[in-house]
């Protein structure tokens, strides 16, 4: 799946919005949470996790580096993970079941591909709530000492108002579920797709060619645009 995340404003008063209890902010990598209007595969990004029993909000590299991988190149193959499978790979069964995470966003973008052409598109919540991508993290320890977190975010087929764009996008973890998510225990998959395709919540529209250059980054990229 060919999609960048939209996590403008990413800090402690729109991480409340995530309607979940009270999420100390510590950092697992990287630096302070900065608004980041076109996060692309391998970007840091912030995501909620259970901590010794707290949701704690952490900075994960985008791109799911598994504990038994040699190296950390192989995260730039593993940005999704397809919700019917993900219980069979073994790259993440195990994580998928002990090590879930929620990425929140404004939106994403997804592009539309029409002959030799690709129109990017930004979706998000149609009341302007933040949204909780449904993913799943890993700790992996390089042969010099150092460590990497890292996440991958699950993706499932599109629903019906965005089928047009793009076949698949990001699973999506409705507000009565994200503790649910959360906690540990075997994956609430089948309640989260269903309450996550059965709840009336996007919108999407056209938006400028320049979120396609990771070099962009500003408030405008989700401008809508006329085509």
């Amino acid at each position: 799946m060919d999609f960048n995340v939209a996590a403008a404003a990413m800090n402690s008063e729109t991480i409340g919005n995530l309607d979940l209890p009270i999420v100390p902010i510590t950092q697992m990598s990287g630096t302070a949470l900065n608004p980041n209007f076109n996060v692309a595969p391998t970007h840091e990004v912030p995501a909620v996790c259970k901590r010794d029993g707290v949701n704690t909000l952490a900075v994960f590299s985008w791109g799911l580096v598994p504990h038994w991988a040699k190296d950390r190149a192989i995260g730039n193959r593993m940005i999704n993970a397809r919700v019917e499978t993900v219980l069979e790979k073994p790259s993440f069964r195990t994580a998928v079941n002990k090590r879930r995470c929620i990425v929140p966003a404004d939106g994403w973008y997804e592009w539309q591909k029409t002959g030799t052409q690709k129109q990017p598109y930004f979706c998000s919540a149609a009341d302007e709530s933040v949204l909780g991508f449904a993913g799943m993290y890993e700790h992996w320890s390089a042969p010099d000492g150092t460590s990497l977190w890292s996440l991958t975010i699950m993706t499932t087929q599109a629903r019906a108002e965005l089928a047009h764009i793009h076949d698949r996008m990001p699973v999506l973890v409705t507000p009565e579920l994200r503790n649910e998510w959360l906690s540990d225990g075997p994956a609430p998959i089948a309640a989260v797709l269903d309450a996550a395709h059965s709840t009336p919540w996007l919108q999407v529209w056209p938006v400028s060619s320049a979120v396609g250059n990771v070099r962009n980054n500003h408030e405008h990229l989700t401008d809508q645009i006329e085509v």
